[in-house]
């Protein structure tokens, strides 16, 4: 492929901004309260602070295992180049399992959401092949397909859901934040380990990271994104301490859901009806770049083309929809993705870059006596 065909696939670094917040703004937004708060109490809301702060490291550790490994083009050529081709292999196959399982459960979640508040007569199986079937129309598009739907899903859910989360202030009780630092600095620890997990999704950056044009400048763009995350976490998590106490909110299963429904419209009875159907530009992204990012580390895993796996991976996921129906099922499934997607992040991106910088070290010192 030459330099002009190429140019056709990259994007501009500063949509990045759009594709990390896209991917870190999911489903979890409309229960996150409930766990942090389960933690935290009402100092909730510094452990979305320092939840953010660490996000922010990670996305610079993403950048500096590529400045580290230049010959390298996203993390599935890192884990060829220093682990070789079996151990690689297995790392690879791996990604491609979690970006197919994180795919999978934002899926699942939002179906039993759709089930609940809206049709619960439906089978979930027919919302699942109207899902997949236009994520195989996007992803098909391209990389620059999938990102402009990542950016319509940062816009248009900001200026209409979002405005709405404001509305109970007028119900407040500022007095619900006192005292501040109430809680141990465990309790605020463990309360960032249940906020980490809704940013789960940013590591798809070292899967993309090759279509960026210049992707070296787009490391300011990828922390200004993370920062606008943790802005629209820390907004509703005070919203949220404002309007409901402590004991009252673990018995919510969705607060932001029932936060967007205190708006009054005279033509309008069910405010949460039109919440959950522009929610699908919220969900329905994260869906196309986990599957685009499975579909792309099984191109290089296997040497097929791109498009003839996209196929395979969501008649996977439609035998899935399947298999989980019930509520506990989809619980479950969230925790095992939740556990496994923090300890890739957490644990093993820091991990892989100090291996990658040893190494690095380590064949200079080698290179240099010999």
């Amino acid at each position: 492929m030459n330099q002009a065909m190429k140019e056709r696939f990259l994007i501009s670094p500063f949509l990045v901004f759009f594709l990390i917040n896209s991917t870190q703004v999911g489903i979890g937004m409309l229960s996150f309260q409930r766990l942090v708060m389960k933690e935290a109490g009402h100092d909730a809301w510094i452990a979305v602070i320092l939840t953010g702060i660490i996000a922010h490291l990670l996305i610079w550790i993403m950048y500096q295992l590529f400045a580290h490994s230049p010959d390298a083009e996203d993390i599935v050529s890192i884990h060829q180049r220093y682990f070789g081709k079996w151990i690689g292999f297995v790392f690879n196959f791996a990604l491609l399992v979690y970006f197919s399982l994180l795919a999978f459960t934002v899926l699942q979640t939002y179906i039993e959401i759709i089930k609940i508040w809206m049709f619960p007569l439906m089978g979930a199986w027919q919302f699942s092949l109207i899902f997949l079937a236009l994520t195989y129309y996007t992803v098909l598009g391209g990389f620059r397909v999938v990102t402009g739907v990542c950016f319509w899903g940062v816009v248009i859910p900001l200026l209409t859901i979002f405005p709405m989360l404001f509305f109970p202030l007028e119900y407040a009780h500022y007095r619900n934040l006192l005292p501040v630092f109430d809680h141990s600095i465990g309790e605020i620890f463990a309360g960032a380990k249940a906020m980490s997990l809704q940013y789960l999704g940013m590591e798809m950056l070292m899967v993309y990271y090759p279509f960026i044009q210049q992707p070296e400048k787009s490391h300011k763009w990828a922390q200004w994104g993370s920062a606008f995350t943790t802005l629209i976490y820390l907004s509703i998590m005070l919203v949220s301490i404002l309007f409901y106490n402590e004991e009252q909110i673990q018995h919510i299963t969705w607060p932001t859901l029932t936060l967007a429904k205190i708006p009054a419209v005279p033509f309008i009875e069910r405010m949460e009806y039109i919440i959950i159907s522009i929610y699908v530009l919220v969900v329905f992204p994260i869906i196309c770049i986990a599957v685009w990012s499975a579909s792309r580390v099984a191109k290089k895993l296997f040497s097929i083309k791109q498009r003839r796996f996209v196929p395979v991976i969501l008649l996977f996921l439609f035998i899935g929809t399947l298999w989980f129906e019930e509520k506990e099922q989809i619980e479950r499934l969230n925790k095992w993705t939740s556990t496994i997607g923090l300890y890739f992040v957490i644990f093993y991106i820091p991990a892989l870059y100090i291996y990658v910088k040893a190494a690095n070290k380590i064949k200079k010192i080698m290179q240099s006596k010999s």
